[in-house]
């Protein structure tokens, strides 16, 4: 990629930018200001990267890193002349853990910005110190859709929100796949919270919930929530399961010969790079919805996939793709006030302003909650080019989720 090509939050590249500032004076663009006294100093961009890099999210929080580090990498790991320096912390995925080593990177490190968490459990544990610090985060993981509401000003995140990815679901599958249907999920936070996101969707178009079925976390036999559901006689099931649980579910679910008989879909994280090369045939046919495919036909994400396969020697996962597109927005917005991190109310609107085409499709942000605008897309578990992996059957057009919190 020519590091020279990288766009701004503006639209202009880099090299444009530049130019621009020299051509029509600093104070047009910095309010009287020059660049050079706003940036203050050019010390190194300090970056927190607190993820779980251990432990069963491990695989998340590595593939997130390594999205980051490959975009920071193409432009020369240096944002308007300050080397970017990245500060990796373990959270364990545990709450105290991570508050306890995002503490550090904000008081002892002294870190400019914090990047990633991808638990939902440690996200939410961060938010009070987060407000009482007014530290900068840009997440680049958790999907729970309470951080939308926080208000708090500092915060943003670029990965994606749950409820804009389930209840568009809903509303697809009323019109597509049937107006009844069961719902299942492990017997947790995450679980219950994405079918009542999926219901919020589905409801709306007058869908009708037959049953709703929760077998506990890290279930290993599933035969009798199976014969519940054959036993229902529902047109189709909707599911959240994770990890191991989404694993044993769907190969479960074939062995149980249901699939021809209730259609199988589900949230796109059940399905996906970290479980499908285990759910293997047995996932086939299941229609899903996410914000993002590894076989998206557009410029930036066939780009993306090519640079990644050629440094990694593997497909780029969804969480690769949060990193990736974390460091662009970073890029973007920290060009637009020459460095200065120190003026967050600055970067703040810098931040806001971000668009640009990532590898997802179009990428900006919601200026109330300060998460992403971006497609939904409806995709089938399918087997493309010898590999199986998810193809895209329809795009819902840049998905905001509600100003205010709807469930």
């Amino acid at each position: 990629m020519d590091k020279q090509s990288k766009t701004t939050g503006t639209g202009l590249s880099r090299r444009n930018f530049i130019k621009g500032a020299g051509a029509v004076g600093a104070g047009a663009l910095f309010g009287g200001i020059a660049p050079g006294v706003l940036a203050q100093s050019k010390a190194p961009l300090k970056i927190g990267a607190l993820n779980t890099y251990s432990k069963v999210y491990a695989a998340l929080g590595n593939g997130n890193l390594n999205g980051m580090q490959m975009y920071f990498d193409q432009i020369g790991n240096t944002i308007a002349g300050r080397k970017i320096e990245i500060v990796r912390e373990d959270d364990e995925l545990n709450p105290q853990v991570g508050l306890q080593k995002l503490k550090k990177l904000v008081e002892s490190d002294k870190c400019d910005l914090i990047t990633g968490i991808q638990g939902s459990n440690v996200a939410m544990a961060a938010v009070q110190y987060l407000r009482q610090s007014g530290a900068f985060m840009l997440c680049s993981g958790a999907g729970i859709s309470n951080l939308s509401y926080t208000r708090l000003p500092y915060f943003f995140r670029c990965s994606t929100t749950t409820y804009t990815t389930h209840s568009a679901m809903g509303e697809w599958f009323y019109d597509n796949i049937a107006k009844e249907v069961l719902l299942t999920a492990s017997d947790f936070a995450g679980g219950r919270g994405s079918l009542a996101e999926f219901k919020a969707g589905f409801t709306k178009k007058g869908g009708k919930i037959i049953k709703e079925i929760y077998p506990p976390l890290g279930n290993s036999d599933f035969s009798p929530y199976l014969a519940d559901i054959r036993n229902s006689n529902a047109p189709a099931t909707f599911s959240f399961y994770a990890g191991t649980d989404a694993v044993r579910f769907i190969k479960q679910y074939d062995e149980y010969g249901l699939k021809g008989k209730c259609r199988l879909t589900g949230s796109g994280f059940m399905l996906d790079s970290d479980t499908l090369p285990a759910q293997g045939r047995a996932a086939l046919g299941a229609i899903n919805s996410l914000h993002y495919a590894d076989t998206l036909d557009n410029p930036a994400n066939k780009q993306f996939v090519a640079e990644y396969q050629a440094k990694h020697k593997e497909f780029p996962s969804v969480y690769t793709e949060y990193g990736y597109v974390a460091a662009r927005v970073i890029h973007a917005a920290l060009e637009a006030v020459d460095g200065n991190a120190s003026d967050k109310a600055k970067l703040r609107e810098a931040m806001r302003r971000v668009k640009f085409e990532a590898p997802r499709g179009p990428f900006s942000f919601n200026p109330v909650t300060q998460s992403p605008i971006h497609n939904i897309y409806i995709r089938e578990v399918a087997e493309v080019n010898g590999r199986i992996t998810n193809k895209v059957l329809h795009s819902i057009k840049e998905v905001a989720e509600p100003d205010k919190q709807p469930i």
